[in-house]
C-alpha cells in the first residue's frame, strides 16, 4: 500500500538520527521526523527509497547522482532555502538531514485553508523568487518546484526544499521513453513539469519559473492548470495546451493578473519571465494596479512597473505600489522579420492630463528653483474642467510614472529607461483619454547601443486594460526605420498587425541628434510628420478597423533593453 511506504523504517538509525515518525512520502522518497543524537535536536530526514523496476545498476547510478547533487546543494546558503545539515548513504539508502519545519508544507496548509489570498500569495512568491534567483545564480536548477516542496515556519516564512534532487532523475526522463509506466516512475509528479523538462531538453532557471507559475496557479484556485489520466497525456498538455483563464476561476483575479500567470506559463522559455524575481515583481505590481482599480472615486488607470505584469480583488492594506511593467505577448518585428519575435511589454503610466477642447501639455525649463514644476499647463480656453486642471501644476507631475526608469532631469526632460530583458517600457499619462488629437513630441536617445534596434515612440488610444492600442515608433540607429502598428486582444490568431512600416530619410540617425514627430488622429485615419516631412501624401486609414474609433490614453514607449530616451516639447491638442 502506498500509505505504508516507508513505515518499515520507523525506529531505524541513519547516521546519528533515529527515525521516529513518517511525515510524508512521494514517488521516490519518504520524510521522517527524527531525533538527532549529536547535536541533540529534532530534525527531518528524507530517505530516497528504491522504486519498482530499478535494477541494482540503476539504483547505484541514481544514488551517486543524488549524492553529487546533495553535495552541491549543501553549499547554498539562503534564508529561503532549506539548509542541509548532513547527507550520506547507509544500507543502500541515500538520506538527507534537514531542519524540521513544524508548519508543514504549503500543500498541507492549503488543505486546511483553501486558496491563498492575493496578499498571501504575493508574500510567499517574493520569498520563493528570492530563493530561486539565488540558486540559479549559483548554477543550481531546482527542477521540482511545487507546494509539497515548500515548507512553512511558525512565523509565516517559507523555505524551498529538495534543491537539486529532481535533477538526479532527469537523465532517465530523457532516455526512458519505451512506455508510459516507466516514464511515470522516473518523472515523479509531472503536474508542475516545464515543457522543456517533459521533452528532455537542456534546462535552465526558466524551467523553474514555469513550475513556479504552475504553483502560483494552484495556490490561487486550488486546482492545477492541466489534468490528465496519465503522465504522458499530462506532459503533452504542458507542451502544447494553453492554460485556462484564472479570471474565469476566481472573481478577484483581474485580466492583468491573468496575463502575468499566462506569461509565466509560456511554452517557450524565451517568452516567459526570464527570472523568478521578474515574475514576483510583476505579480506584486499587478496586485497594486488591481487595488487602485477597485477603489471608489478613482480613475481606472495603472501605475507603471519595472518587471512585469498584473491583478485585483478586495484585500487588506498592502505595501505601497511599485513601478509596474506590463508585458504584452512576443511579437515579430515589422522591420526585420528575420530577427524573430520581440516582446512588447506595455507598461502602464505616463503623459500629462490634458482636458479641454484644446489642451496643451509642455515640458519646459523653469528657473524658479528646485521646486519649480517641470510641466506647465496652458489653458487654450476658459472652459477647462477644473477637477482635471488643478491650479497647482505640481499636481500634474503625479500623473507621470516616477522611478529609476521614469524620471525628469534637471532640464525637465522626461526620461524612459528600459532595463527589462526582451520587454518594452511604456509610460502612460493617467486620468485622461483622448480620441481625435494632434500630438507633437521631440525624442532623443541618450543611452543604448547604436548597432541594433532602438525603437521608441508613442502609444495612443490605449484601452485601460491595454487590450487595444496603436503604436507609432522609429528606430534612428537601425536603418532609419519607422512602423505604425495596432494591437488587439480580440484577435487571438494575430493580435499584432502592421499598418505600415519602412524607412524614412527624414529620421535623423546621427548620435546626439533628436527627432520630432507629429501624429494626427481623426477617426480611423492617421497622418504622421517626421522632422517636418510628411510620411505620406494623404491620411492613412486603418484597414483593420471595423468599428468607430474609441478614446484611450497616450503614452511614451521605449522597446529595447538598454535604450534610454528623453521626451520633451510634448503637446497634445484634442479635437472635438
Amino acid at each position: 500500500m502506498a500509505s505504508n511506504r516507508g513505515q518499515h523504517l520507523i525506529g531505524k538509525m541513519l547516521g546519528s538520527c533515529v527515525l521516529e515518525k513518517l511525515l510524508g512520502y512521494g514517488g521516490s522518497s519518504a520524510v521522517f521526523l527524527a531525533q538527532q543524537q549529536d547535536p541533540q535536536r529534532k530534525v527531518a530526514v528524507k530517505v530516497f527509497l528504491p522504486r519498482a523496476g530499478m535494477d541494482i545498476r540503476m539504483q547505484r547510478d541514481f544514488y551517486l547522482r543524488f549524492l553529487r547533487e546533495a553535495e552541491a546543494v549543501s553549499k547554498l546558503e539562503h534564508a529561503n532555502i532549506l539548509p542541509i545539515y548532513s547527507y550520506g548513504e547507509q544500507d543502500g539508502l541515500p538520506y538527507i538531514v534537514m531542519p524540521y519545519m513544524p508548519g508543514g508544507t504549503l500543500s498541507e496548509y492549503m488543505v486546511k485553508r483553501g486558496p491563498l489570498s492575493l496578499k498571501e500569495a504575493r508574500w510567499y512568491l517574493e520569498q520563493l523568487a528570492a530563493a530561486l534567483d539565488y540558486a540559479h545564480a549559483h548554477g543550481c536548477v531546482h527542477c521540482d518546484v511545487k507546494p509539497a516542496n515548500i515548507l512553512l515556519d511558525s512565523e509565516g516564512h517559507v523555505v524551498l526544499s529538495d534543491f537539486g534532487i529532481a535533477r538526479a532523475m532527469q537523465p532517465e526522463l530523457v532516455s526512458d521513453k519505451k512506455d508510459a509506466k516507466s516514464a511515470e516512475a522516473v518523472m515523479g509528479t509531472p503536474d508542475y513539469i516545464s515543457p522543456e523538462q517533459a521533452l528532455g531538453r537542456p534546462l535552465d532557471g526558466r524551467s523553474d519559473v514555469y513550475s513556479l507559475g504552475v504553483t502560483l496557479f494552484f495556490v490561487l484556485v486550488k486546482r492545477l492548470p492541466f489534468r490528465a489520466d496519465s503522465t504522458i497525456a499530462l506532459a503533452l498538455l504542458h507542451v502544447h495546451e494553453p492554460p485556462p483563464s484564472l479570471a474565469l476561476l476566481r472573481a478577484d483575479v483581474s485580466p492583468l493578473l491573468d496575463r502575468v500567470v499566462r506569461k509565466a506559463l509560456a511554452k517557450e522559455p524565451s517568452e516567459r519571465f526570464q527570472s523568478a524575481g521578474d515574475l514576483s515583481r510583476a505579480f506584486s505590481a499587478a496586485i497594486d494596479a488591481g487595488e487602485k482599480r477597485s477603489q471608489p472615486a478613482r480613475s481606472p488607470e495603472l501605475t507603471p512597473f519595472e518587471s512585469e505584469l498584473d491583478f485585483t480583488g478586495p484585500q487588506t492594506a498592502m505595501t505601497p505600489p511599485r513601478p509596474v511593467v506590463r508585458v504584452k505577448p512576443l511579437w515579430s518585428s515589422p522591420m526585420k522579420p528575420s530577427k524573430g519575435k520581440r516582446v512588447l511589454l506595455a507598461l502602464a503610466a505616463v503623459l500629462v492630463v490634458v482636458v479641454t477642447a484644446s489642451l496643451t501639455l509642455i515640458f519646459m525649463h523653469n528657473n524658479s528653483g528646485p521646486t519649480a514644476p517641470p510641466i506647465v499647463v496652458q489653458h487654450s480656453t476658459a472652459t477647462a474642467i477644473p477637477t482635471l486642471m488643478p491650479n497647482n501644476p505640481l499636481q500634474l507631475i503625479k500623473k507621470w510614472p516616477q522611478s529609476q526608469n521614469f524620471f525628469f532631469d534637471d532640464n525637465h526632460q522626461y526620461h524612459v529607461k528600459n532595463t527589462q530583458v526582451k520587454s518594452a517600457m511604456f509610460a502612460r499619462f493617467r486620468d485622461y483619454q483622448v480620441q481625435d488629437f494632434k500630438l507633437s513630441v521631440t525624442m532623443l536617445e541618450v543611452g543604448g547601443k547604436k548597432d541594433g534596434p532602438d525603437f521608441h515612440g508613442v502609444m495612443f488610444r490605449t484601452a485601460i486594460d491595454q487590450s487595444f492600442f496603436y503604436l507609432f515608433e522609429i528606430s534612428p540607429y537601425d536603418d532609419q526605420q519607422y512602423a505604425f502598428l495596432r494591437f488587439s486582444d480580440t484577435d487571438k490568431q494575430q493580435p499584432w498587425k502592421t499598418i505600415t512600416s519602412g524607412r524614412s530619410p527624414a529620421i535623423i540617425g546621427d548620435e546626439g541628434k533628436s527627432n520630432t514627430i507629429i501624429i494626427v488622429a481623426k477617426g480611423n485615419a492617421f497622418s504622421f510628420v517626421i522632422n517636418g516631412t510628411p510620411l505620406m501624401e494623404k491620411p492613412m486609414v486603418d484597414p483593420y478597423a471595423t468599428t468607430a474609433a474609441q478614446p484611450g490614453s497616450i503614452g511614451l514607449y521605449v522597446e529595447n533593453q538598454g535604450v534610454e530616451v528623453t521626451f520633451s516639447n510634448l503637446s497634445v491638442d484634442s479635437f472635438k
